[in-house]
């Protein structure tokens, strides 16, 4: 108790960031095993890291990435002072209170007239995913009821135009190059877990391109649901497929590849289109041309339960989410996500009835969800957050990514590169 009595003694009110007592925790259930460590800020983020680097361990391991991944806050200076700003993609709540600016009178009317919202109030205030649900909602009642659907449809392209475009995030370059710098950093240093254990998976509910952008420029192989080359159609059947190369030409060895991730958009992507012909199975396309996409219909961001056009891919998406971390020896790393969605919070909780089961959060322990998390007094449930010694928040994904994860093995990384080396002369001299 003394310990914490000292971190608050002091009034801070007015005094300068460096000269504020910070404080950062780590919660095992209840306890934050970062009140029984010594107070220097260097020590804690040792501890931190030790603890992150076992799950790295792990049998099987998944991350869920939220919306907070996908923004970067930085200084910026303004009449002399220095004050903290986000780049990047908003997060959802600026998203939809940017979108509500952007309404005329006539929209504002039909909103409150028609659809009987209030966006003033929760859930709409901080949620624009929640408007897009009833307005995918109400289209479909009036198709029932075959009414004329223009009106709505218009809205919902008028939605869809805004966050294509704040998806694209094409008025800041250096924005965009920033974050994915960051992305690349995160997927340099996953893919170079332990051979032996399964590959990782990464679940986000963005729809940005960023995942896909950092690992295509690292030379990343990925599986994200999608197959074929010149037309990528949803086959979910993917996702239990591995990529392998050939060891031995003569015996028919095969052995799987070191690089290779999983990446489930439970929420949808910008690129993503449901295609008018039925020639698969699944009538999803990925496309490359962003600038085609609003001519079609964009399967982002929602899933619909109750729609049957709209029940897949989201409904194999949430399968294989519930499916991966339901697995013995499982860890889910869950970072930049404000337990938002309920379905993937009912996942969540379903996979905490396994004993082997561990959930890892990066969040402000203020925020509700996380103080319900916290209240189950779970040790296999740990949230990690707070601020360093220097003010940075340290469940933040950029201070997670370069401070907290695992160093990259750079001996790991030549004798990967020497192997690639030694199978490409090989197999050249055998042909």
């Amino acid at each position: 108790m003394q310990k914490i009595a000292k971190c608050y003694a002091k009034n801070v009110t007015g005094e300068n960031l460096e000269n504020k007592i910070m404080k950062t925790y780590f919660y095992k259930g209840y306890r934050d095993i970062l009140s029984d460590h010594k107070e220097d800020g260097k020590d804690n983020l040792d501890l931190i890291k030790k603890e992150i680097l076992k799950i790295f361990d792990v049998k099987n391991l998944s991350f869920l990435i939220g919306a907070g991944c996908s923004s970067l806050e930085i200084d910026k200076e303004n009449n002399g002072k220095k004050e903290k700003i986000q780049i990047g993609i908003p997060v959802m709540s600026i998203l939809a209170s940017d979108f509500y600016q952007t309404l005329n009178a006539k929209d504002s009317t039909y909103i409150k007239n028609t659809l009987k919202i209030d966006l003033s109030k929760e859930p709409f205030k901080n949620n624009l995913e929640k408007l897009l649900e009833v307005l995918y909602s109400y289209k479909f009642l009036l198709e029932k009821q075959g009414k004329d659907i223009k009106r709505v449809n218009a809205f919902i392209k008028k939605v869809n135009a805004f966050l294509l475009d704040k998806c694209k995030n094409e008025e800041n370059n250096k924005a965009y190059s920033d974050i994915l710098d960051l992305y690349k950093l995160f997927y340099k240093k996953l893919i170079y877990r332990d051979n032996n254990l399964s590959k990782t998976n990464i679940f986000t509910t963005n729809y940005d391109l960023y995942s896909e952008s950092a690992l295509d420029t690292l030379g990343v192989l990925y599986c994200n649901g999608f197959s074929g080359f010149v037309e990528r159609s949803f086959n979910p059947a993917v996702f239990n497929y591995a990529f392998a190369e050939q060891m031995e030409l003569s015996n028919n060895k095969w052995n799987v590849i070191d690089n290779f991730i999983y990446l489930y958009k439970l929420h949808g992507s910008i690129n993503w289109i449901e295609s008018e012909e039925q020639n698969h199975l699944f009538n999803v396309r990925e496309v490359q041309d962003l600038d085609k996409v609003l001519g079609t219909r964009m399967i982002y961001p929602t899933p619909m339960k109750h729609m049957a056009t709209l029940a897949s891919p989201y409904s194999d998406l949430f399968r294989e989410f519930q499916k991966k971390i339901m697995q013995d020896k499982t860890v889910l790393v869950v970072v930049g996500y404000s337990f938002s969605d309920e379905h993937i919070n009912n996942l969540i909780y379903q996979a905490l009835t396994i004993p082997t089961f561990r959930l890892v959060v990066f969040q402000d322990e203020t925020k509700e969800k996380i103080k319900q998390l916290k209240d189950l007094n779970d040790p296999r449930i740990w949230i990690i957050g707070g601020e360093d010694s220097g003010g940075s928040k340290v469940y933040y994904f950029d201070y997670i990514v370069k401070n907290i994860l695992p160093d990259i093995d750079e001996e790991k990384i030549e004798e990967s590169i020497d192997k690639v080396l030694k199978s490409f002369f090989k197999n050249k001299f055998e042909k």
